[in-house]
C-alpha cells in the first residue's frame, strides 16, 4: 500500500499587509524571503488553493498590472508555478511551487515578557516529557518574543517523527489505533489524549505539551502535534489526511482539539 503523506497546510492566519511582515519559502532554487505585501497576499491566496489570474486580482486588490509583474518575479523564483486552465486552454491557474517555512514579524517584538513563562527554575528531573516540554516552550516563547514563527517547520517535523512512530502505533482498527497514540502520550507525559467522535475522527489533548505554556495567541499552536497527527492517520488510511486543530489553549480554551479530514491539496516536498 502506497501512503501518501500529509502536505503542508496554508499558514493558520491572514498575513499583515506591513512591511513589517517576512514569510519565508524554500523552493527548488533555494530559500527567499519575501516581504512585498502584494507578494505575501498572493502566496496568502496560493496557499489556500489554485487561483486563476483575475481570481487573484480581485482577491490582492492591486491592479492587474501590478499582479502580473509580482507573479512573473514569484515564478521566476520558483515559488509559483502554472498550468493551462482546463476550461479554457487560454488562461493559467497560478499554484504556490515551494515549502512555506516561517515568518517573522519585526512589530510583533516585545509583544509579551518571555520571562513570565519561561520558569526561573528547572524542577523536571528524571521527567523526559516534562523536560521536551521545558525545551520546546523556551524555544517557541524566545522566537513569538522576537516575532518569529516557525509552525510550518515545527509541522513538518511533526510529520516525519509520525513516520517514524507509527510503527509502535499501527493496529487494525481506528479506535485500537487511537488507543495505542494515546498511550504513548500518556507513557511520556505529554498530554491526556482521548477520542472525542469517530465520524469525523476527532481528537481532544488536556494538559498538550506542546501549547500550555504559550500565552493566549488567539490562534492554534499546536502545529507539531498537528504534524504528528496527520502523519499517522495518513498512515492509518493510506491517504492524505491532515488533523485540523480546531481549539487550543493558545486560543483561551481548556484543551485542544483535532479533527481529522482527507486533504484534497496537492502535495509540496
Amino acid at each position: 500500500m502506497v501512503v501518501k503523506e500529509p502536505a503542508m497546510p496554508a499558514p493558520p492566519y491572514e498575513y499583515p499587509d506591513r512591511p513589517s511582515f517576512i514569510g519565508l519559502y524554500a523552493s527548488e532554487q533555494g530559500i527567499r524571503a519575501i516581504d512585498s505585501p502584494v507578494k505575501v497576499r498572493i502566496l496568502d491566496m496560493l496557499a489556500r488553493q489554485e487561483m486563476a489570474f483575475e481570481d487573484l486580482v480581485d482577491g490582492s486588490g492591486r491592479a492587474k498590472s501590478t499582479v502580473s509583474v509580482h507573479l512573473k518575479d514569484l515564478a521566476e523564483s520558483g515559488i509559483v508555478g502554472a498550468k493551462s486552465d482546463p476550461s479554457d486552454g487560454r488562461k493559467k491557474i497560478f499554484y504556490l511551487n515551494a515549502l512555506y517555512l516561517a515568518a517573522a514579524d519585526s512589530s510583533g517584538r516585545g509583544w509579551f515578557d518571555p520571562d513570565s513563562y519561561i520558569p526561573g527554575t528547572f524542577n523536571g528531573e528524571g521527567d523526559p516529557g516534562t523536560m521536551a516540554r521545558f525545551i520546546l516552550s523556551t524555544i517557541r516563547l524566545t522566537l513569538l518574543s522576537q516575532g518569529i514563527m516557525i509552525d510550518p517547520v515545527l509541522r513538518l517535523a511533526g510529520i516525519k517523527a509520525g513516520k517514524a512512530m507509527y510503527p509502535r502505533v499501527k493496529a487494525p482498527g481506528i479506535e485500537e489505533l487511537i488507543r495505542n497514540i494515546a498511550r504513548i502520550w500518556k507513557e511520556n507525559n505529554l498530554g491526556t489524549l482521548e477520542l472525542e467522535c469517530l465520524d469525523p475522527v476527532t481528537i481532544n489533548i488536556c494538559d498538550c505539551f506542546e501549547c500550555i505554556d504559550l500565552p493566549v495567541m488567539g490562534k492554534p499552536a499546536c502545529a507539531f502535534d498537528s504534524g504528528i497527527l496527520s502523519s499517522l492517520f495518513s498512515s492509518f488510511y493510506g491517504n492524505r489526511m491532515i488533523a485540523i486543530e480546531t481549539h487550543c489553549y493558545a486560543m483561551g480554551s481548556n484543551l485542544c482539539r483535532f479533527v481529522v479530514m482527507e486533504q484534497d491539496e496537492p502535495e509540496i516536498s
